[in-house]
């Protein structure tokens, strides 16, 4: 059933889209693939990918065709320009409230959809980010399964720093630590990449320059791998951080059987016994 809701918000609505007024247009969000791997890249870079609800909309239907594409077997994200992501689009969030309270919890909701989005789909999915990974930003990036940053890059949770409320970061202290979380919220400081990877929301550092080669490399890692064994190491690995021992026990056998009953575990023993590299079917 977990699996199955999982798989359901990869298809089902996504309430509160706005599209954007042309057809024509350019996707805020766009998706190409390179081999195995799918790039979807934010392309705000004039609002440094400060997320509009076109934006998110476009989010949600690159994370989708990934999810639908047999073809691509990890996904990097990354940010156009200067910026990974700011967070929500403030000018358009004003606009939106108006005199309506109400109306606040409009781009929220729909980021949070987009991001369960990312959680939700059956393949990894690594964020690039250099610049800035803020607010909504950070939670995006905290929603892929590993994130490469630039060195100079600058994290933060700003929101009490304008009376906001931080929406959508309660599993975030799992990655950072309680008490490391507790401090970024209560003081919105911005924090640099080494502390991002020393409390272990980072997965590697590296040269501003380098981050979209690097982010590739790793990508390219671990598409030679089986995609049905890596496909269901990621959602065993995420249903581990959200659930205890015994609510896995009751999906193991939901996420393991594609491997076991597939082709490409014949193909992996094979190509162990016979010394040659696997050609994987994704069967």
């Amino acid at each position: 059933m977990l699996l199955n809701t999982r798989q359901a918000a990869l298809t089902g609505p996504v309430q509160n889209k706005r599209r954007r007024t042309s057809p024509m247009s350019e996707p805020q969000v766009t998706y190409a693939r390179d081999g195995h791997v799918a790039v979807l890249t934010m392309n705000r870079p004039e609002a440094m990918n400060a997320m509009s609800v076109a934006m998110l909309t476009d989010l949600t239907d690159a994370v989708r065709r990934y999810a639908a594409d047999d073809q691509a077997w990890v996904a990097v994200l990354r940010g156009e320009g200067r910026a990974f992501c700011t967070g929500g689009d403030l000018k358009e969030a004003l606009e939106l409230i108006g005199d309506e309270p109400e109306n606040f919890y409009v781009m929220p909701r729909q980021g949070l959809e987009a991001f369960a989005l990312v959680r939700a789909t059956p393949k990894p999915m690594i964020a690039a980010v250099h610049g800035y990974c803020m607010a909504g930003g950070l939670l995006l990036a905290n929603a892929c399964d590993l994130i490469v940053s630039g060195e100079s890059c600058k994290f933060g949770i700003p929101e009490t720093s304008v009376g906001m409320p931080t929406m959508g970061y309660l599993d975030l202290w799992k990655f950072m630590g309680p008490r490391v979380f507790m401090e970024k919220v209560l003081t919105a400081e911005p924090f640099g990449a080494a502390e991002a990877k020393a409390c272990g929301l980072v997965n590697r550092v590296v040269a501003d320059d380098q981050v979209q080669a690097e982010a590739m490399t790793l990508a390219q890692k671990i598409a030679g791998n089986s995609p049905r064994s890596v496909a269901a190491h990621t959602q065993a690995v995420r249903l581990s951080v959200k659930y205890n021992r015994e609510v896995l026990e009751e999906f193991q056998r939901q996420i393991w059987d594609p491997v076991v009953f597939g082709q490409d575990i014949q193909e992996g023993l094979s190509s162990f016994r016979e010394r040659r590299k696997p050609q994987w079917k994704n069967r």
